[in-house]
């Protein structure tokens, strides 16, 4: 064990299943601090990691301070404002000896990277079309190599998907390709953060396109539309679409 008194920054799902765990292994848990103001993590991660356990989630909340120079004596904590600024007068002191970081994951992207692919400014991850395949050909991308994913199941899913479109170009030996096919390129807009695919290439398109999708806050009684030359050509209202979920739309 790292420590017996622990702070936790960061609210998504690793860094919820981490309080339960260090609590489960001696640990008392103090809060678990989160920058924005929503969780990062599933729902019933913070039922069972924090309130059956009765740690506290502090929301819009940051570490300002870390006492301590051989070890970690304490960290302080000050709510934020709608710019992420520490507010002064709301600094709270705690006594800790670990400051346990979970702020963030981003693709296994290395691969990707060292091959040439193309890889997007928000997920860190490879731009990918209808069928999972990067800008380079004959490379497909799928599970946490193209995007975090909160649920296995959507990685499986998703893997299956790159499988039998990489096995498709394998038997046409990648003759398949139409040089001046008709793309449509996805613009994420109004809440949503970005989209899978980005591209979709007319002549590939299955008869029902799954678009996958994340947006950057949480939306209650909200609307989930697409739009084609300005024309509305699907709309479906969604009771909460929130950050830690991935949405989706046919």
């Amino acid at each position: 064990m790292p420590g017996k008194k622990v702070v936790i920054l960061g609210s998504g799902d690793i860094g919820l299943i981490m309080a339960r765990r260090m609590t489960l292994e001696g640990a008392e848990v103090k809060a678990v601090a989160e920058l924005m103001p929503y969780s990062g993590g599933l729902k019933r991660n913070i039922v069972q990691c924090l309130d059956d356990f009765g740690i506290p989630l502090k929301l819009s909340h940051t570490v300002v301070d870390i006492k301590g120079k051989e070890r970690v004596e304490g960290i302080t904590l000050a709510e934020v404002d709608e710019n992420r600024r520490p507010i002064p007068g709301t600094e709270e002191f705690f006594e800790c000896d670990t400051l346990l970081l979970s702020v963030g994951l981003i693709p296994e992207n290395e691969l990707s990277g060292q091959a040439g692919v193309k890889l997007s400014n928000v997920t860190s991850g490879p731009v990918v079309n209808e069928s999972l395949e990067t800008n380079v050909e004959g490379i497909f991308a799928c599970g946490n190599v193209l995007h975090v994913h909160d649920l296995v199941d959507f990685v499986s899913e998703e893997a299956g998907n790159a499988g039998r479109n990489a096995a498709l170009y394998i038997n046409n030996n990648g003759e398949d390709r139409i040089p001046e096919e008709i793309k449509i390129t996805l613009s994420p807009q109004n809440g949503v953060r970005y989209t899978v695919p980005s591209e979709i290439r007319i002549c590939h398109m299955a008869e029902e396109q799954l678009v996958r999708f994340r947006v950057g806050n949480v939306y209650k009684n909200c609307y989930i539309r697409a739009y084609l030359d300005g024309e509305r050509i699907f709309s479906r209202k969604k009771q909460v679409a929130a950050p830690e979920r991935w949405n989706r739309s046919n």
